[in-house]
Order: structure tokens, then sequence, then C-alpha cells
């Protein structure tokens, strides 16, 4: 009777633990389920894009429930069109993009920066260009893609060193075709930004000055010839359907961002192997950039200087508003002290 008794003991604890387990299990699955997939588009370059590779790598948005495809192109300039035809409703690139699709009237927001990249925006020269000093560019023909925010380097630079940019030929090239022009001969000096700088570099070309600093022989050190941000930017659309989708996602982006600032190596490698690019390359590019995520003072000043710099230039018809193209209130519900203005 005893040993009656015992084993129906057994079979019932079974039996409870069987069902615990289930219900665990089943928990487990609920909590990991997925909410939506995202497709994220981004740029195949450790300055848009860090951030979303990192969250994909490490796990990030997986822990916050999504499923996140990141998409990467080749150029940044292939994103507005995306964006216009909406296929891309959530995509990585800059605020001079954003601007410029909101003032056409396509309904898109930037919801969080990545980084401040401009010290890996650069002008590079070829090597037998003749170009040394500043004044060196008039009459010469610069490779560099339609909507490079390096062209305000360019403006900047020429205003300061008394440089007549419409002396300039800017020829409306992608990443790749600005090199292989270089190698031919057919452009003077290439406007663009990292890897493609390093590349050109290692071709033989001479770095002439980037956002932040200048090589040119009659300017050296730093300069503040544009402070360029890349972004998160959402459709208005998809913003308002994928609220909580948005906020988790701009939670892994918070963690990515943290893992690249305290483990700056170990990040540079994991998106150097996406990317497929070398290792110490990649750890220098990024060592240039400040990744984060602050909407601050110094964010809006970049932004608000670009769209006056746009204006002047004839591509935007007025200049917008700060909050036309950008929301804080996603960034703000997820992590309150990123947000540093009102």
């Amino acid at each position: 009777m005893k040993w009656g008794l015992l084993t129906g003991l057994m079979v019932i604890i079974s039996a409870v633990a069987f069902v615990g387990c289930s219900n665990s299990g089943k928990a487990l699955q609920e909590n990991f389920k997925f909410r939506h997939k995202i497709v994220a588009y981004g740029v195949m370059d450790p300055q848009i894009s860090a951030q979303q590779i990192i969250a994909e790598k490490k796990g990030y948005f997986r822990e916050e429930g999504l499923e996140v495809e990141n998409r990467l192109v080749q150029s940044g300039g292939e994103i507005p069109a995306l964006i216009k035809s909406g296929e891309a409703q959530v995509s990585f690139e800059s605020p001079y993009t954003v601007m410029t699709l909101v003032s056409e009237g396509v309904k898109v927001k930037v919801v969080a920066p990545m980084a401040d990249i401009g010290d890996t925006q650069c002008v590079v020269a070829r090597a037998d260009s003749g170009i040394v000093n500043s004044k060196d560019l008039e009459d010469k023909r610069i490779g560099m893609a339609d909507g490079s925010g390096i062209l305000l380097a360019i403006r900047n630079m020429c205003y300061e060193l008394k440089v007549d940019m419409d002396r300039i030929t800017f020829v409306s090239l992608s990443p790749r075709d600005q090199l292989q022009a270089m190698e031919a001969g057919t452009i003077d000096a290439m406007a663009c930004w990292e890897p493609w700088v390093s590349n050109a570099q290692a071709m033989g070309g001479t770095l002439l000055f980037s956002g932040l600093q200048s090589y040119l022989g009659d300017r050296q050190g730093e300069v503040d010839w544009l402070s360029f941000y890349t972004t998160m930017q959402v459709t208005d659309d998809y913003l308002h359907k994928h609220t909580e989708d948005i906020e988790a996602m701009l939670r892994a982006l918070d963690k990515a961002t943290v893992f690249i600032n305290e483990n700056p190596e170990e990040a540079a490698d994991i998106i150097a192997m996406e990317l497929k690019l070398e290792k110490d390359q990649v750890r220098r590019i990024m060592a240039k950039n400040h990744y984060s995520m602050a909407i601050d003072k110094h964010f809006r000043s970049a932004c608000e200087e670009t769209s006056s710099f746009m204006l002047k230039m004839g591509q935007l018809h007025d200049v917008p508003i700060f909050w036309d193209y950008v929301n804080i209130d996603y960034l703000r519900a997820t992590n309150r002290s990123l947000v540093m203005i009102k």
C-alpha cells in the first residue's frame, strides 16, 4: 500500500511538473513572439548603419521581440527614392535626406540620431592632380554622389579660404564609380565618406580635408566645416500604426550604441565582418565617429545649418521648421535622458 501511495504521488508530481513546463514553454514562446517583421534599410558603411548591424548581430532586436531584416544599399543617395516609393518605411540615412523629402510633401520623420560623422566625410585628391592648397581646387573636377552632405563642408571651406566654388565642376558619381574615375584620371578628386575615403587613399589619393580636419597646405588643423549626423527615420504612416515596434527598435538601438562605445574593437570587428571590410580599417573609421542617439542643441544646430545651406543651394524652397521633420516623442518614451531639448 505504501508503494502504491508513493507511486501515485510521483505520478501526480510528474503530471504537475509536465503541465508547469508546458505552461512555462508556452509563456517563453509568447515572450519571444515577434510583433511584426521590420525591414530596415541602411547603407554599407559604419557611419550610417553601425547600430542596426550591432543590434541584429548581438540579438538586441530579438530581445525586444522584433524580427528585423537589415537591407543595406551601396550609397545613401539610394535611400530617398526607396522612401518615396513606400518601400523603405524604416530607414537609416541623414536629416539631409529627410528635409529634402519633407519639402516634396513626403510624410517622414527623424526619430533619433545615430552618430555625428563629420570627420569621415572627406575630399580626397588624385595622386597626380596637383592639388595641394585650397585654391588648387578651382577649375578641377570633383566626383560626388547626389545629395552628399560633404557638399556643405566644401562650401564652408570655399567661404573661409576665399575659393570660388563656381569654378569647381561637380560630377555626379556613386562612391564606387568615383574610385574608378580617380583611377582613370577623369576626375581630379572625390568627395565621399568612409570606407571609400580609405580605399581612395590606398590607391594613392591624398586626403585634403574632412568636415572637422584640414590637411590642405594653406589650412591645417581642426575646422568646423561640417557637423553631419546620421539618423533613423520612419514614415508617418508606419509610426502611427506601429508605435510599439518603433519604440522597441529604439530600445535595441540604444543598447547597440552603448555596446559600440563600451566595446569599440569588438563592435568594429562585427561590423567589418558584416560589410566584408578589413578590421583595422573599420576600427580607424569608427574611432572618428561619435555614436550617440541624443537629441540635443548640437544636433538641432547641425540640422538647421544644413537646411539653411540647402536653401542657398536651391535644394529647398524654404527652410523647414525643425519639428516638421523631427519627432522626439518616440525616443523620449524609450529613454527620456536622450532628449535634451524641448
